[in-house]
Order: C-alpha cells, then sequence, then structure tokens
C-alpha cells in the first residue's frame, strides 16, 4: 500500500499523478519480461496498484468539509428542527384532546434523540415503551440510504459543496444527530438566538471535522432548491389508492370498501391541502385528526359533502350544537388506518415517503366497546316494527309508513322481514335477483354472492341461507316466481337508484324513516344493520346452534385457520333447523 504524503498545493496533485504514472509504467515493462504465470500475478499487482492510484487521487483532489460550512449546517438543522417543534405546540395547544399524553410522546421524542446522540445508531434500546419506538423510527430513518442523499443534496443546497466523500457524509449525519438532539432538548427558550445555539453547540461537536486545513474553500454557489424526485409511479394520494385498488378488486375486496379510501382521499386533501403522498409529515396527519374533531357529525352523507372546501366544512360545523359535531373515535381511527395503509401501499412501490410518518401513533383508545356501539333490535321491538302501516296497511305505495287499507308487498315490504329471519347485510338483500332464490336438497335457499346487482363484502360473505318457513307462508316464493315471470331482473325494482343502479342506499333511507316514525328518539341508535344483530344475538343463545352454523348463517370467518382453511359449509338442512329456531316476530 503506498502512503499517501500531505499535500497543500495544486502542483504536488499533479506531482503524484506522473510518479503513479511511472509506476504504473514500469509495472508493464517488468510484465514483458515474465513468463505466463508470472505475467498473471503482475497483472493481479497492477490493477491492485491501479486502484489504489485512484483512491489516492480522489483523497488528494477532495474538497474537504470547512468548519465555515459545518456550522451553517448544523444552524440550518436547528432552526428546521425548531420550526417543526414549534408547529407541533402550536397543534397540542389549540388541538389536543388529551395534553398528558403529547406532552408524553414529545418528551420520549426528544429523549430518543438525545440517547442517539450520545449511543449512536447503532446503541442500544430504551426501556421506556414510547423512547424505544422512537429510537426504532430515528435509526430506521437516519440507516436510510434514502434518507442519506438527500442529506447529501441538502447540504450541497445549502453551501454549495460539489462533492462528499464516505467519511464526510459521516461527519454530516454526525452533526445532523447533535443539532436535531440540542432542539429537541433546549426547545423550551422560544426566542434563543439559532445562530449562537449553534456556535455554542459547535465547540463540543466540531472535533468530527478533525484539525483546520490552509486550504481555500471554495466559494459558495447561489443556493438553488433541492432536485426533484422522481419516481416511476404517480405520486399522488389518488394515483397511490388507484393501483391500490385495483390490486384489491382483483382480490374480490367489496366495492363500497373501494370507494371508502377514494372518499378518504378527498377529505384529506379538502382538510390538509397535500395531495402527493410524498409531502406528508407525521404534523400533517395529527392535523388531519384534530380537523376530524370539528367536522359534523353526518358528514360525507349527502353527495354535495364532496364538493365543499374546509371553510365550508368548519362554517357549516359551527351552526351545529355541540353533540352534532365530532367524528366518533372509532371513525377517526378509521381514517388513520387508510392513511397508514395508502403510506405503506406508496412505500412499497418505491415512492419516497417520510419514514417519520407513523399515522398509526396518532389512534386514540376507544372508549366504547364494539358490542356496545351496534344496538341490536330485541323480540318486542320487532314485533313492535311489523305492525306499523308496512306491513298491516298503508295510504299507497308512495306514502307506504302513513295508515290505509292496503298492503303493498314491495322491496320496502320484504327486505326487513328477509333481514329479521336471515342476518344478511342491507345490499345482500336489497341486490336480490330471482335467481339468486333456488333449491338445495330441497330446500329453498338465498344464494348469496357477487352478482351484476351487488358485491359481497369478502369472501366468507358467500353462501347459502334457508328461507324461513314464516316468509314462505307470507308469500315469498310467490313474489320470485312472479319476478320470473315478468323477467326481471331484480326482485325489489323499487329500491334501484335509477342514477347508479345500486339498491342498499334507498333501503337505508326507507328503514330510516320507518324506524324514526315507529320508535321516535328511542331509536336513534337502531338501523337496518341492527336485524343483523338481532339475528346473531338471538342465535347465539340457542344451544343447539354453534358457533359455526352461526357464522355460517350470516357468512363471519372462521376464527381460526382450521376454520378458514379445513372446515366444510354447513349442510343446509343444519342451516334450516337453526334458521327456524328464530322467533316468530310477525
Amino acid at each position: 500500500m503506498l502512503n499517501q504524503p500531505h499535500l497543500s498545493k495544486r502542483g504536488n496533485v499533479y506531482q503524484w499523478r506522473r510518479r503513479l504514472r511511472r509506476f504504473s509504467t514500469g509495472i508493464v515493462d517488468i510484465k514483458l519480461s515474465l513468463g505466463t504465470t508470472d505475467l498473471r500475478c503482475a497483472h493481479i499487482l497492477s490493477r491492485r496498484i491501479s486502484a489504489e492510484s485512484d483512491i489516492i487521487m480522489e483523497q488528494i483532489t477532495h474538497q474537504q468539509i470547512t468548519p465555515d460550512m459545518a456550522r451553517r449546517w448544523l444552524a440550518d438543522i436547528i432552526t428546521k428542527e425548531r420550526a417543526k417543534i414549534e408547529k407541533l405546540k402550536l397543534l397540542h395547544r389549540f388541538d389536543s384532546l388529551d395534553p398528558a399524553d403529547d406532552l408524553r410522546h414529545d418528551q420520549a421524542t426528544a429523549d430518543a434523540w438525545a440517547q442517539v446522540n450520545v449511543d449512536g445508531l447503532h446503541g442500544a434500546t430504551s426501556e421506556h415503551p414510547l423512547v424505544s419506538l422512537n429510537l426504532d423510527i430515528i435509526r430506521d430513518d437516519l440507516t436510510n440510504e434514502a434518507r442519506q442523499n438527500i442529506v447529501q443534496r441538502d447540504f450541497k443546497a445549502l453551501t454549495g459543496h460539489p462533492q462528499l466523500s464516505a467519511i464526510d457524509r459521516v461527519k454530516l449525519m454526525s452533526l445532523l444527530i447533535a443539532g436535531k438532539a440540542a432542539a429537541w432538548n433546549r426547545h423550551g427558550d422560544a426566542l434563543a438566538d439559532i445562530d449562537g445555539a449553534a456556535d455554542e453547540l459547535w465547540d463540543s461537536a466540531s472535533g468530527v471535522l478533525g484539525p483546520e486545513t490552509k486550504a481555500k474553500a471554495p466559494d459558495p454557489v447561489p443556493q438553488s432548491a433541492p432536485e426533484a424526485e422522481t419516481d416511476d409511479l404517480a405520486p399522488s394520494m389518488l394515483a397511490v389508492v388507484s393501483r391500490m385498488n385495483d390490486m384489491k378488486r382483483s382480490e374480490g375486496t367489496e366495492e363500497k370498501t373501494l370507494r371508502q379510501y377514494e372518499s378518504f382521499v378527498g377529505l384529506f386533501t379538502t382538510l390538509t391541502g397535500i395531495s402527493d403522498v410524498r409531502l406528508i409529515r407525521q404534523a400533517d396527519a395529527t392535523a388531519f385528526r384534530a380537523a376530524l374533531h370539528k367536522l359534523p357529525k353526518s358528514w360525507g352523507k349527502s353527495p354535495a359533502d364532496r364538493n365543499a372546501t374546509r371553510e365550508d366544512i368548519m362554517a357549516r360545523a359551527a351552526t351545529l350544537p355541540p353533540e352534532k359535531v365530532g367524528l366518533s373515535v372509532g371513525t377517526i381511527n378509521r381514517h388513520l388506518e387508510h392513511l397508514g395503509q395508502i403510506v405503506e401501499w406508496a412505500s412499497d412501490e418505491g415512492i419516497l415517503v417520510n419514514t417519520k410518518l407513523k399515522p398509526g401513533k396518532l389512534r386514540r383508545k376507544d372508549t366504547v366497546r364494539d358490542c356496545d356501539k351496534k344496538q341490536a333490535f330485541s323480540e318486542s321491538e320487532l314485533q313492535r316494527l311489523f305492525k306499523t302501516p308496512v306491513w298491516v296497511g298503508s295510504k299507497s305505495e308512495y306514502h307506504q309508513t302513513d295508515p290505509g287499507p292496503n298492503i303493498y308487498r314491495n322491496g320496502t315490504y320484504w327486505t326487513p322481514l328477509l333481514g329479521a329471519f336471515t342476518g344478511a347485510r342491507r345490499e345482500e338483500v336489497a341486490g336480490l335477483a330471482p335467481a339468486d332464490i333456488v333449491h338445495i336438497d330441497g330446500i329453498p335457499c338465498l344464494n348469496i354472492e357477487d352478482s351484476e346487482l351487488r358485491r359481497i363484502k369478502n369472501i366468507s360473505s358467500k353462501r347459502i341461507v334457508p328461507i324461513h318457513s314464516r316468509l314462505i307462508e307470507l308469500g315469498f316464493l310467490n313474489l320470485v316466481a312472479k319476478a320470473r315471470a315478468e323477467d326481471r331482473i331484480d326482485l325489489f325494482p323499487d329500491l334501484r337508484e335509477p342514477a347508479t343502479g345500486k339498491h342498499g342506499r334507498k333501503l337505508g333511507r326507507r328503514m330510516r324513516q320507518i324506524i324514526d316514525k315507529t320508535y321516535g328518539p328511542e331509536g336513534a341508535g337502531l338501523s337496518f344493520h341492527s336485524l343483523r344483530h338481532y339475528v346473531q344475538s338471538a342465535l347465539e343463545h340457542v344451544p343447539e346452534v354453534t358457533d359455526k352454523v352461526l357464522r355460517d348463517i350470516v357468512g363471519h370467518e372462521g376464527k381460526d385457520i382450521h376454520d378458514r382453511t379445513y372446515s366444510k359449509p354447513t349442510p343446509p338442512a343444519v342451516l334450516q333447523a337453526a334458521i327456524e329456531r328464530l322467533p316468530l316476530v310477525i
């Protein structure tokens, strides 16, 4: 290995180039006088010397980071990090639901940066869970090649330094860690002089650069914007969701679920002004969560909501009483899950997303159990429901909830009955076609699967449900025969929306009207879905009905891998016996 001399003048560079060239030429002369075996050894020696000469020349000609550059870099780091911290403090001040929890997270971040500054990127973890989590996030980010490229790019934009060696990149990362640790652990003094803080920190951090050289630093060039990052795939949130939904659609995910992702993107962009997934930061996710607490509870149920601005949303919320403002904890957590899934998908595609973005950290613990949120009909409530005008006599088909002499056996009449005797979902019964009523082993059943009229929720929703004898007594099979004779495509055309061809939404509105007129304010927690919970609750208390049979009736996934993989569908006769155990509520 050649020894590298200390060179301070450019002339010495040329001198060493000539020496290395003559040395390499000498190797060639030696090779000409050697045999084949020795020639191979000489060739290897020549390649090693050539490679070492390239390394030496890179080190000789490299322009080192000057102390002035380093000080500017350190001050820039502290300034930007302090700005982020102040933004977080402002958000906490006005939008925090749990100030103590926010303080715990902030302190954990500060402790994590301090520990990284002391122990380095591969130091020990922490016994404190929040600190440990932040340590993992910080270390993953700083060891990421993309992050190191961004650091090099930002330093070049700030100082004009043309190229960094491997050791210089290490020095920059060391200064970055020191700067961020200082910003987090001294951010209480918001008006402190940034340059003074950087100079003070410099006294202890400047050792990473080594002794100063006498070489003149290159003149700084005008600061330019960081070079744009390029991706093969469009980085807009809508484009990411479109690609994600294409894949999910091919896997059988329900269209309703896919539309929720699209709706989420519109809401997120409206509330934050961000449409590029690469630009989202944790502070933006925090602000988004805070805005969700200010939305009207009914937001998204009207088509007009899609075109509303943030100002429109907040103005509308300001006119509502407090109990009608603020999405539920469960809904907010679902939005944060959507954001996390979209960001993760984009990252998997190779799009450079912010590695510190962790929407899951913003989830809040729900104080209400899932089973308590889903109100089910009681047997007595259903008996009362089915004694209202729709089932005993209406004024007209248009005024079906008003008392009158006639019973109109249309979709509004049949679908709640089907829900009460099968536990099927709203779209599953509203979108029934005549072809969906089949006979298996002589038993009339509903065949619930994907069709042109509706999509099922997931693969476990595909099932056969026997038709209760009470529905047959009321004439349901006669309705099916008539629909087939008329060559109808759906059983309940009165529930079809002309614009979209969908069935479920119209049924939801009709059911809401019936419940409100029947129960008044006491029925606020009831909906068509409450029929499904009624069936589940009723059959859960029948000893002869096993969990497996109940899951096959309502279309729930198996409780473990064995059930999902090896368990066969329950025979129709067994399902029918369970269905017949449901009370006769009409």
